[in-house]
């Protein structure tokens, strides 16, 4: 009993060590993980502080940097700008290069601004704004196909800007890519259809193409956007006389005349016009208009003969030609029309013959003939004359032919009556 006594309490005694040793353990095991927890804590604390500061140091940068930029003191904005574009690794402030590149153009050193405009490309390939200004950049030193290379990934990024297509078009011309410019005015037309400037550099590239009726299309559009344009109306006029499209020529012209009244070379297109199309009379009034408008208008006063001539009012023919001559007597073209006065007479009366040829008519192609040998001196119109010259080689009274009429030097008859 005593020993058992002994045993309860040594027992006792090992389970109070034992209870002591745990609760000490617990304790310094608690103490060693509110340490950790409190170290962990504090840096938690110090890494935020950073942040903030960090944050502080770019915002204070780009607005030191803004400032000044706003204030036009580029140099000083240009080295907190710096700043910024060092240290913002979290690519919070994209426009720094915009800023920062023109800074440098502000104080005319456009190779640093297109150093930091290309820098800002490898950070943000994506800003369209930092191509366009390397693209402008390189357009500037004529390096035009790097400046195309540019412009294109700008409409690629912003297929809208209209600006920018139509600069690309502008550079195409330059590269000599009439194709690709004439294709991206088509983009700008799509975007803006009444924009006349690009209508009018585009209506000039198809015609150099060849494209004829391309070029008339483009015109087309042109003149119905814009009611008011003048030139286009008489360049669709000259387009379609060109073609031998006579009546669409009339109607440009026309209507080009209801904005420029007065101008003799429209009209000189209309008569010509009528003419092709055998409306011989609305032809002669229509060069008549001219002289009311210039009265010394010696061509006009040609082209009233001829018309004439067509009509077969020979005397009235001779009386404008001479009129032109009476301006100016070296006028080639003058005496053409008074010698066509006369061989178309001839023409005439050789007709009602069978294509006889008397000698009254080769008298009078000898005196056709005499007018064209006047018109040689006019260097303008010398191969003319020479072309109706040699039609007469074969009509032209012959040494044998003026043997057998001696008394006979002028023509007689009711076909040339009017002559004499």
């Amino acid at each position: 009993m005593k020993n058992m006594n002994r045993l309860f309490k040594f027992c006792g005694l090992f389970l109070c060590v034992l209870f002591l040793f745990f609760s000490f353990a617990a304790t310094d095991l608690s103490a060693k993980k509110k340490k950790k927890k409190d170290k962990n804590k504090n840096s938690e604390v110090d890494k935020q502080a950073a942040q903030k500061k960090y944050q502080f140091e770019l915002v204070k940068s780009w607005s030191f940097g803004w400032e000044n930029y706003k204030n036009k003191q580029y140099k000083s904005a240009r080295k907190h700008f710096w700043h910024l574009v060092k240290i913002d690794t979290v690519k919070r402030f994209p426009k720094v290069y915009r800023y920062l590149g023109d800074s440098y153009l502000k104080i005319n050193e456009p190779d640093s601004a297109q150093m930091v405009f290309e820098l800002g490309i490898t950070k943000f390939p994506d800003d369209a704004h930092l191509h366009r200004m390397v693209g402008f950049l390189k357009a500037q030193r004529e390096e035009i196909d790097e400046a195309i290379v540019q412009y294109e990934i700008v409409v690629k990024l912003e297929p809208d800007s209209k600006d920018d297509w139509k600069q690309l078009a502008s550079l195409y011309v330059r590269a000599d890519r009439v194709d690709d410019a004439i294709a991206a005015y088509d983009t700008v037309l799509k975007l803006d259809p009444n924009d006349l400037e690009s209508q009018k550099n585009q209506s000039t590239l198809i015609t150099s193409t060849g494209d004829i009726q391309g070029a008339i299309d483009s015109k087309l559009k042109i003149a119905l956007a814009d009611t008011q344009n003048s030139q286009v109306r008489f360049e669709l006029g000259n387009m379609y006389f060109n073609q031998g499209e006579y009546e669409n020529a009339i109607k440009w012209f026309q209507n080009y005349l209801t904005l420029s009244p007065n101008d003799a070379s429209a009209l000189e297109k209309i008569g010509a016009s009528y003419e092709r199309l055998e409306k011989t009379r609305d032809a002669l009034r229509t060069y008549k208009a001219i002289l009311k408008i210039e009265p010394e208008n010696k061509k006009a006063m040609c082209d009233i003969s001829h018309s004439y001539k067509d009509l077969k009012s020979y005397a009235s023919a001779r009386t404008y030609a001479k009129k032109a001559l009476a301006i100016d007597r070296n006028y080639g073209l003058a005496w053409i029309t008074l010698g066509e006065a006369y061989e178309a007479s001839a023409d005439n009366c050789v007709k009602t013959k069978n294509e006889k040829v008397e000698f009254n008519d080769k008298l009078v192609y000898e005196l056709a003939a005499a007018q064209y040998k006047k018109a040689l001196k006019d260097l303008e119109f010398r191969q003319e004359a020479e072309r109706h010259l040699s039609f007469l080689e074969g009509v032209l009274p012959t040494s044998e032919d003026k043997f057998m009429h001696k008394n006979t030097k002028k023509a007689s008859g009711p076909c040339y009556d009017w002559i004499y």
